[in-house]
């Protein structure tokens, strides 16, 4: 009976790790968060106004300029074999 009313440990483990990497890696998400949005309007233009509409030629640039500062932003913090001092 307890086992219905309480979610497993797993669970909010799991829950509080996916909220922990989105938090900290913050900018990574953010950025791939405008990309999905850009990278939608780029890919369908005659949803937004045709492929010479300026909406889609902005989102165009950011797809493009954004892929470059997810490269330069994204870090692996999770090394192994480092000394922690």
């Amino acid at each position: 009976m307890l086992d219905s009313v309480r979610p497993s440990m797993q669970e909010s483990a799991t829950d509080s790790n996916t909220k922990k990497v989105a938090i900290k890696n913050w900018k990574t998400t953010a950025i791939g968060c405008v990309l999905c949005c850009s990278g939608f309007v780029a890919f369908s233009p005659s949803t937004f106004g045709g492929e010479q509409a300026p909406l889609v030629q902005v989102c165009k640039y950011i797809t493009s300029g954004g892929l470059a500062v997810l490269g330069i932003s994204a870090k692996d913090f999770n090394v192994t074999g480092k000394d922690k001092e």
